[in-house]
């Protein structure tokens, strides 16, 4: 029981963990806050601390859970409607939904949200038995970070619907750049303490996972060759050719 409560967040335990009221608490956040955090989570201001600023008072899984939901349709959407339009006016081409991306969308993105923050929530735990004055964030606290940071690859999926590579690879490099820049300036403080390798070490692998996850759904839902577009070859029985040449 423990473990399960300080797995989730620290400060609100006024109902056991296995009740509906304990878990209804990390949805209990309004409008504007949600709005201010996506907004701090755009907006980046270096030497301030995403979660002291915005989370500590009140973490939720409300902006998270959405903002996960809201990114996975908007990359299987896009990602659809890139195909289409790349290969529009093509008299060979047969558009065919792919309701796949969507499924594998969530599972990426998702996966990403929650097993990545819980690695990190684990590392920084360890990491605090050996070197007591490192920062301590909950792992609700890191999911926060983590699905807010991703709010910015929402209009960045949209706009990969542009048939143009360096659009795309522009966009994502501006995406990962203020994404990216939340993570490490609130992840470092976290770690500064440690051994100077293994700070660096630690935000260089946040960084890195997260350039992995926009370069991959870009390349995989956007770039990917797809190949219904191409023509089928249909072969000729030698009968035909042979009765066209006596004829």
């Amino acid at each position: 029981m423990t473990c399960n409560l300080k797995l989730l967040a620290g400060q609100k335990k006024s109902s056991p963990f296995w009740t509906f009221e304990y878990y209804q608490t990390f949805f209990d956040v309004d409008t504007y806050q949600v709005f201010d955090r996506i907004k701090g989570s755009l907006l980046p201001i270096p030497g301030k601390n995403f979660v002291r600023l915005y989370i500590r008072s009140n973490p939720d899984l409300y902006g998270p859970f959405w903002i996960c939901a809201t990114l996975v349709f908007a990359i299987a959407i896009s990602g659809n409607l890139s195909n289409f339009l790349i290969h529009l006016g093509e008299k060979t081409y047969h558009y065919v939904p792919e309701f796949r991306k969507v499924s594998i969308a969530a599972t990426i993105i998702y996966a990403y949200a929650w097993l990545v923050p819980f690695a990190l929530w684990g590392f920084l735990m360890w990491r605090n038995s050996k070197v007591m004055n490192i920062v301590s964030y909950s792992f609700l606290e890191i999911v926060c970070v983590y699905g807010y940071s991703l709010f910015i690859y929402i209009p960045t999926a949209i706009l990969w619907i542009i048939p143009q590579k360096a659009v795309r690879w522009i966009l994502v490099m501006i995406a990962l750049g203020i994404s990216g820049s939340v993570l490490a300036m609130t992840f470092w403080p976290a770690v500064r303490e440690d051994n100077r390798r293994v700070a660096l070490a630690t935000v260089m692998t946040i960084v890195l996972l997260h350039m992995l996850l926009s370069v991959g759904c870009l390349a995989y839902f956007f770039d990917a060759p797809e190949m219904d577009h191409l023509p089928t070859t249909t072969a000729i029985p030698n009968q035909t050719v042979t009765a066209a040449k006596s004829s």
